[in-house]
């Protein structure tokens, strides 16, 4: 019998209490793969093995710890058996080692997107703690002797408690205070050798609130000894018995300023990024960088692809809000009777499958951010109504609620739609459409965008480069003329999508027109009349000029004049379709 074994109900104690604290699921296995301890309901049985060439296999087999921050795009699952059905999200790693010898693995795994949050928010602090728990382990095996891991005295699991930069109160089934950590202490001024009453410390308010809900689940945020806090409260579970309940403390601004930050840097899109020299583009760049720094509501009209959402981070990044929340909801992907909890958020019991601790929406998230709405022409008209009141009072009410919530979001909204067409026709409220349209901001399509095709094919080809590690030079010319011909019905994101293709399948040094082709289909200068190819010819030739001399309003003129047509016959071949 592996060794791990011996101290299977030890470890699960260990787990479970460290789930409580973290909420953050953990396994165990031996050096077979087989699993020990689990915290993962419903998910695997103890006992049942970990798949072969999974994370946990190749930790077994190299003695190397891994962190995984999506497991199904990682090469060290690839050969997983289970990859197709894996549901982790980010996966920590650590092999348990006694005696010199690799006698299993300990997991941490994140099922959710909260937990896969905290794992990447706290990855520093996560492996720290994983490592801490393989010494506690290690420390058991050398000493041959169970112990009972819930006994809340341990000064090993409270070296742990008290490494953790949140506050941690262990109360029995009582509601008795049984321990403390560090950081409780120092932010609620506890003296841990008199512990007052949890009614009194949380306040009676709060203490009743939790009793309500049986201890479970999130409250907050709250003020206690002048610091916001988001308090979760977590059962401890033992054989399926209740042994009591950790209270986690966060500091609310920390936690904010975490999400801001993770946000900022995952998705930091300036100006800078938008990539292409015509002059429909510049255009709206110039108006985006001067409406920025206001407060006005924007309304970007647009094609499908054509950069709608990063035109909106653009301008959410260059303004002075950029340190606040930026989130996206597209109002034409959620179902209808969904729409209003995923603005204004609910309360618990509000609908069946709610949240017990209720959600907060949108605007609430957001409250001083920029919340962007895109595709609003498929808002439902019920919901017109009450986004407009929303917008004019500045306050939402949650589903199920009947407090108001003060929000200020600047609002961008984009649609592909004609809005005046749908208001005209009753499917969208003129109110509404008014209050949006403050600022219109067009984006061109890029069929009507000449040489930026081949600027953003060049710069796709680049990036797909990195991505493929491939060193294709450049387009033939075949190629180039392909794509300058070629409509781009899917705007942007088909062509960025068929250069990803063509770098993947291309042979050869220069990516060639016979394998854009293969993905575009039969469309080809064949099926185009004379007429329409030496449109095509001239528009190119005119774009490429006026890039060369510098793409402003002197480059055209000076085009028009080395080409030997008027200024107006320049300008009218530009806008021919």
């Amino acid at each position: 019998m592996n060794i791990l074994m011996n101290i299977k109900h030890e470890l699960q104690h260990i787990i479970e209490a460290m789930h409580a604290v973290t909420n953050v699921d953990i396994t165990i296995v031996d050096e077979a793969l087989q699993r020990i301890a689990t915290t993962v309901d419903g998910e695997y049985i103890l006992g049942a093995k970990a798949p072969i060439y999974s994370a946990f296999h190749k930790c077994i087999m190299t003695g190397e710890q891994y962190f995984l921050e999506d497991p199904k795009e990682n090469p060290i699952c690839f050969e997983c058996e289970n990859l197709e059905s894996c549901k982790e999200l980010v996966e920590l790693c650590i092999p348990i080692k006694f005696n010199g010898k690799i006698i299993g693995v300990i997991g941490m795994c994140a099922y959710d997107e909260k937990a896969r949050q905290n794992l990447l928010m706290n990855r520093e602090g996560f492996v720290n703690f994983e490592s801490q728990l393989v010494h506690i382990i290690s420390m058991i095996l050398s000493e041959k002797k169970i112990m009972k891991m819930l006994e809340y005295s341990s000064s090993e699991l409270m070296t742990l408690i008290n490494s953790l930069n949140e506050g941690i109160i262990i109360i029995n089934n009582n509601y008795d205070i049984i321990n403390t950590n560090n950081y409780a202490n120092e932010k609620l001024n506890i003296n841990a050798d008199n512990i007052p009453d949890l009614w009194s410390l949380l306040s009676k308010k709060l203490y009743n609130n939790f009793i309500s809900k049986s201890f479970i689940g999130e409250i907050g945020p709250v003020k206690l000894n002048n610091t916001e806090f988001v308090i979760n409260a977590n059962p401890i579970m033992v054989k399926d018995e209740r042994e009591g309940t950790v209270l986690v403390l966060s500091d609310f601004n920390k936690m904010k300023e975490s999400v801001i930050e993770f946000s900022r840097k995952k998705d930091i899109v300036t100006f800078d990024d938008i990539v292409g020299e015509s002059e429909p583009l510049k255009q709206a760049r110039r108006e985006a960088i001067q409406v920025a720094e206001s407060d006005a509501s924007i309304l970007i009209f647009g094609e499908t692809g054509t950069g709608k959402e990063v035109f909106a981070r653009a301008i959410h990044n260059l303004s002075y809000r950029k340190k606040e929340v930026f989130m996206a909801i597209n109002c034409g992907a959620i179902p209808e009777n969904l729409i209003e909890s995923e603005l204004f958020g609910y309360e618990k019991g509000s609908f069946t499958g709610a949240k017990v601790t209720g959600n907060p929406g949108k605007f609430e998230i957001c409250k001083d951010g920029t919340l962007f709405l895109d595709e609003i022409g498929d808002l439902p008209f019920s919901m017109q109504v009450k986004l407009n009141r929303a917008l004019e009072e500045k306050e939402v009410l949650r589903v199920g609620g009947n407090t108001p919530i003060k929000v200020n979001p600047r609002i961008i909204s984009a649609t592909h739609s004609s809005l005046t067409t749908m208001v005209e026709n009753n499917l969208f409220r003129d109110d509404l459409y008014y209050r949006l349209n403050v600022v219109p901001i067009h984006l061109p399509p890029l069929r009507e965008r000449g040489y930026d095709v081949i600027i953003l094919s060049r710069y796709f080809l680049n990036r797909f480069n990195n991505v493929y590690k491939k060193q294709l030079q450049g387009f033939t010319a075949e190629a180039e003329q392909l794509l300058m011909r070629y409509k781009f019905p899917g705007n942007i994101r088909e062509l960025r999508n068929l250069i990803e293709y063509a770098v993947i399948f291309e042979e050869n040094s220069h990516i060639g027109a016979d394998n854009l082709r293969k993905k575009i289909g039969t469309y080809n200068a064949e099926n185009l009349k004379l007429s329409e190819l030496t449109r095509l010819y001239e528009k190119s030739v005119i774009n490429n000029k006026i890039q060369e001399l510098g793409g402003d309003l002197d480059s055209k003129k000076e085009a028009a004049k080395q080409l030997g047509i008027s200024i107006a016959t320049l300008y009218r071949k530009l806008e021919m379709p």
